[in-house]
């Protein structure tokens, strides 16, 4: 069951560290949701056509880095409303995987490949999760980015006077995360092989609240993605062990999303 967490844990907080950056620079990034699905959706498309599992993930790392930066244009450079825009882009993406899978492969959005990923393993999951955990802990505390990014969000207009412009150190954020969820898009649909529509099943919002559930820091977002992947993994094994409706045992993990925003809203008022 452990081993099981670990593996889908990857996706989750790959895609939390990402909008991390969004959120100390003074951005919510509620278009997770999307960037994760646009990349998921070209990551199979990719190795499809080339048969490279390398490629597909260059593919969809690069199909939500151009996602993220639609999201950057509207909503920092036209001031467009950031709700919206983020909505839009969450509303966007799976119509456009419709018609680009229609288009193609005369589907309604399944895509599955003879080739997966492969990463079932436990422990190079949990190395990517140690991995990536250390290295925006390094970025976000020990460089000069990470330092411009969390001005951006406190107080940009000191970078302001240092002539740095903080919608450029936002924007760059931005782009960070898309590439983040475009690689947990990518690890979620090659490791099953397949493409269909919802694929990404809520993981942006449950990213998003990982994120101040662990109090916009690497480590305890780290330990708020164990819990919502130690959830998915227990409505994933209770089907067909419990008798109790399978969609009340998938609605688990939401559950313990919504649980997770309460208790972070009363240790805010407190």
């Amino acid at each position: 069951m452990i081993s099981k967490t670990i593996i889908f844990m990857v996706p989750l907080l790959i895609a939390a560290l990402g909008g991390l950056f969004t959120e100390l620079a003074g951005v919510l990034n509620i278009a997770l949701e999307g960037m994760i699905l646009s990349g998921a959706y070209a990551a199979v498309i990719a190795t499809e056509l080339s048969g490279s599992l390398t490629v597909g993930i260059i593919a969809g790392m690069s199909a939500s880095m151009l996602i993220a930066l639609l999201f950057a244009f509207t909503s920092l450079h036209l001031k467009g409303n950031i709700f919206v825009t983020g909505l839009a882009i969450n509303l966007l993406v799976p119509s456009l995987t419709a018609m680009f899978s229609k288009s193609l492969f005369g589907t309604r959005g399944v895509i599955r490949l003879e080739e997966t990923l492969g990463i079932h393993n436990a422990l190079f999951s949990l190395l990517l999760l140690l991995s990536f955990t250390l290295l925006a802990v390094i970025v976000l505390k020990y460089t000069a980015f990470g330092l411009h990014v969390k001005a951006a969000g406190i107080n940009s207009a000191f970078l302001a006077s240092r002539a740095i412009k903080p919608i450029k150190v936002q924007t760059i954020a931005i782009v960070i995360s898309g590439a983040a969820c475009g690689l947990a898009g990518a690890l979620i649909s090659l490791r099953l092989g397949v493409y269909i529509p919802g694929i990404s099943a809520g993981k942006g919002w449950i990213a998003l609240v990982a994120i101040y559930l662990g109090n916009k820091k690497p480590v305890p977002i780290l330990i708020a993605c164990f819990l919502f992947a130690l959830a998915e993994t227990f409505s994933d094994t209770a089907q067909g062990l419990i008798e109790i409706p399978a969609t009340v045992i998938l609605s688990f993990p939401y559950f313990i999303t919504i649980l997770g925003l309460v208790l972070y809203s009363i240790f805010r008022k407190k």
